[in-house]
């Protein structure tokens, strides 16, 4: 008796686990999409399978919809998937949703050609961070090259500057932010605060080196279509090709690329 009394006991014990979370079909895709995403080479079904713990056959239904709409590609010949092309629209969308650095391309174009830097394109994607939501290569043989996807700090750099200036902050307000922040070459904090004030009346704002040693950036804010400071634009050259002069010659083109592309794209003088 006493042995069927404990044997029911841990059975009732063993039942009383709770299972294993199974994961939704919505989940399974987005495992699917991150582990091709990341993947170092093309696998088989059944080797993602047990990578992922997701059932074979579910995982081979998932991939065959996502080779279908293009968000996977397969190969015939090894029988492998790899992350498809749909998925860079995605990623562009995701990056700059209104699509504004293809409707000021040609613009920005145009600046690269004529001051031989390199131009970043930032989008602000909440109160404290950017990210690099387009890139144009200087013609220079000797150029900067950056990564679309990067985020940065919202203040920092010539960019960060130039969203101090534009958000009214106060001196406080600057100090808070800046003492979060980690720079290659960290900007005496009373410098940083009078950059920012030159912002105001300059209309641009220069970083000589303090996030990249060597490198020079020149950066302006743009508003979008309700007027709020959401884009950062940055010309970027190395130091060395760059004089003083040339500088400030820069940051005036800024601004006048500045003042088209509001005039262009929201119809203010």
């Amino acid at each position: 008796m006493g042995r069927a009394s404990n044997s029911v006991s841990t059975l009732h014990e063993v039942s009383d686990q709770p299972p294993a979370p199974k994961m939704s079909t919505v989940g399974q895709t987005l495992a699917l999409l991150r582990f091709l995403a990341n993947a170092a080479a093309p696998m088989g079904v059944n080797a993602i399978s047990r990578e992922l713990g997701v059932p074979p056959s579910s995982c081979f239904r998932i991939l065959k919809q996502l080779t279908e709409e293009g968000y996977a590609q397969f190969d015939r010949t090894n029988k492998c998937y790899s992350l498809g092309s749909a998925a860079v629209m995605l990623a562009r969308r995701a990056l700059d949703p209104a699509n504004t650095f293809a409707m000021i391309q040609p613009s920005l174009s145009r600046f690269v050609a004529e001051t031989l830097t390199s131009v970043g394109f930032w989008r602000r994607i909440d109160r404290k961070r950017i990210v690099l939501a387009g890139f144009l290569e200087s013609p220079h043989p000797m150029r900067i090259h950056m990564s679309v996807g990067q985020r940065l700090p919202l203040f920092i750099g010539a960019v960060g500057r130039a969203f101090a200036g534009e958000l009214n902050l106060s001196d406080s307000e600057i100090e808070q932010e800046l003492s979060q922040l980690r720079w290659q070459a960290p900007p005496d904090i009373a410098e940083y605060l009078r950059q920012v004030r030159e912002y105001h009346r300059l209309g641009y704002a220069i970083d000589p080196g303090n996030f990249a040693p060597g490198v020079t950036t020149v950066a302006t804010v743009l508003n979008d279509a309700l007027g709020r400071p959401s884009f950062g634009l940055s010309a970027i050259r190395i130091s060395s090709q760059i004089n003083d002069s040339e500088v400030l010659e820069i940051g005036a083109a800024l601004v006048r690329l500045r003042q088209e592309i509001d005039r262009n794209w929201h119809g203010r003088a």
